[in-house]
């Protein structure tokens, strides 16, 4: 009976995986091709071409990049190669998952319910951001390593730990405080919960030969990027996302406190970029410490508080059940006797890995995709809560389990599937992909800048960003708030811009591009592109 219902859960795998395959590959191409996506891309380039100097970045792990430099290499269409590799992402989480499933005590029919519910949930994650996304595929395989039972028998436990704490910090520089953290705390829980001397002795070498192997790794990256930028780092998206929401930024939120947003132009930082955010760490900006002032000191206990609260909402969003689930695994760990709690331990792994993650997300700029595999973990740990109630009596009746498996169900997938549904209607990467094929009849490229424009929030940088790299161009951003006309062009000629974008139906245009040709002939309602280099040529000057 057993192997009958393992034969089942590998057929409930492998069917959710195609259908997640025929879907990422046909459905909502042009939306998975998000703006964060094109720095890699670009990135990608760089390394193809040789220039390794500008391919080094601080800001964005190497990973991606070098997992798209062979769709480079054979010309795939990034649309093509982004909706390949979120296909390959999602079906090695998806049965990363169910690999992870496995370290609980959840029945076979509990296991299918939750690879089932991962369906819309990774599909989801395939279309916000293709690094989180990674991020996660790696994480999972991270902690089924560490959840293992058997970590303790074999060194290589140790060694591919710290594989993959490299690779996961390859992708996004957060994961390498989180591996330093989380894989010495969890091996001190291997220790304790390890009754025999010898096998205490192998979590020791496990630990030493994962940190081992997860340095050198690490510090080959270290060493390139800190060569690079003149100072030993191990990432620069740190200064980033915590000057962000810093004392001077307005509303205190990262997409006000971004020096892109308000300081004006902003040169790509080498010649074969296309905008500053594919290297921010050459943007400018004021530069913040909680230790400055007691005002400052104030303001990081806020965002603290802030991060709390969102983080709580996150949660929610990703299911309502989840503060529930969390609460019902306490009361399970609590209702053990004392000198069984350890052997708890998928549990207990769990919820220490939650608290680890997130709680390193409270001190800087917090969004729910940061937190995806916090949503995984959730929902096995559902899953886990199911198998235990089941257990109880009251619960006996296939009618009351019916009913809990479908609010279960529900409660998990239906964030997701809106999201999705939405996200069949278009968004702003698609939208702008359209829009640059209309664009493109005009030859419209070189350097590009754009106005302002508030509604939503800094609409016209996000817009011309995406539209500048369909066009092949290099975008400026956009000009410091209430500047001068005369300051505008001032700025506008000591940048050599060539295109000036223009968002919003009632915004002015300066006077002083009155002398330019608008090329675009409102092909795009709401937008008008004056070319800096065509000045309008009057019937008078023309009969002169």
């Amino acid at each position: 009976m057993k192997q009958r219902i393992s034969d089942k859960n590998i057929i409930t795998l492998l069917i959710v995986v195609l259908i997640y395959a025929v879907l990422c590959l046909t459905k909502h191409q042009y939306v998975r091709l998000t703006a964060d996506s094109m720095l890699y891309f670009s990135i990608a380039q760089k390394y193809l071409a040789g220039d390794i100097q500008n391919a080094i970045n601080g800001y964005w792990g190497p990973l991606l990049a070098w997992l798209l430099i062979p769709f480079r290499y054979m010309g795939t269409t990034d649309v093509t190669a982004i909706n390949i590799l979120d296909t390959v992402i999602g079906g090695i989480t998806i049965t990363g998952t169910w690999i992870l499933i496995r370290r609980f005590e959840i029945k076979g029919n509990i296991r299918n319910i939750i690879i089932i519910s991962m369906l819309p949930i990774v599909l989801k994650f395939s279309l916000v951001q293709p690094m989180d996304f990674l991020l996660v595929c790696i994480l999972i395989y991270y902690l089924c390593t560490v959840f293992n039972d058997d970590y303790h028998r074999s060194v290589n436990s140790g060694l591919l730990s710290g594989f993959l704490g490299a690779l996961a910090y390859f992708t996004k520089a957060y994961a390498f405080p989180f591996f330093i953290v989380h894989f010495f705390i969890m091996n001190i829980l291997h220790y304790f919960k390890s009754k025999v001397r010898d096998d205490r002795k192998k979590v020791l070498k496990n630990a030493v030969a994962g940190f081992l192997i997860f340095s050198l790794m690490s510090g080959a990256w270290i060493m390139a990027i800190s060569s690079k930028y003149g100072h030993i780092t191990f990432s620069t998206m740190r200064d980033t996302n915590f000057n962000a929401p810093g004392p001077e930024a307005m509303g205190g939120g990262l997409e006000f406190g971004v020096p892109v947003f308000y300081e004006g132009f902003f040169a790509p930082p080498n010649d074969t970029a296309f905008v500053i955010w594919e290297d921010p760490s050459y943007l400018r900006g004021q530069k913040w410490s909680a230790w400055q002032s007691p005002e400052h000191f104030k303001h990081f206990i806020r965002l603290v508080l802030k991060n709390i609260s969102d983080c709580l909402k996150i949660f929610e969003n990703f299911s309502t059940l989840s503060v529930v689930i969390i609460i019902a695994c306490l009361l399970i760990l609590h209702d053990r006797r004392r000198n069984e709690l350890l052997h708890q331990d998928s549990l207990i792994y769990s919820l220490v890995t939650m608290g680890i993650f997130t709680g390193g997300y409270l001190l800087f700029h917090l969004e729910e995709r940061y937190l995806w595999i916090i949503n995984v973990l959730l929902l096995i740990l559902g899953g886990y809560v199911l198998t235990v109630l089941f257990e109880k009596k009251y619960f006996e009746n296939n009618v009351s389990k019916g009913v809990l498996i479908a609010s279960f169900i529900i409660f998990f997938v239906f964030t997701p599937v809106k999201f999705i549904i939405q996200a069949g209607r278009g968004g702003m990467d698609s939208d702008m992909y359209y829009v640059s094929t209309d664009l493109r009849q005009y030859n419209i490229s070189g350097n590009i800048a754009s106005n302002r424009e508030y509604i939503p929030v800094h609409d016209a940088w996000h817009k011309t960003f995406r539209l500048a790299y369909w066009l092949n161009g290099r975008y400026y951003g956009q000009p410091k708030e209430n500047i001068s006309n005369g300051e505008l062009e001032n700025e506008l000629k000591n940048n050599n811009i060539d295109y000036y974008f223009i968002w919003g139906e009632g915004n002015a245009v300066p006077p002083f591009l009155t002398v330019y040709k608008e090329v675009t002939e409102n092909i795009v309602p709401g937008l008008k592109v004056y070319s800096l280099k065509t000045p309008v040529i009057s019937s008078e000057s023309a009969g002169n």
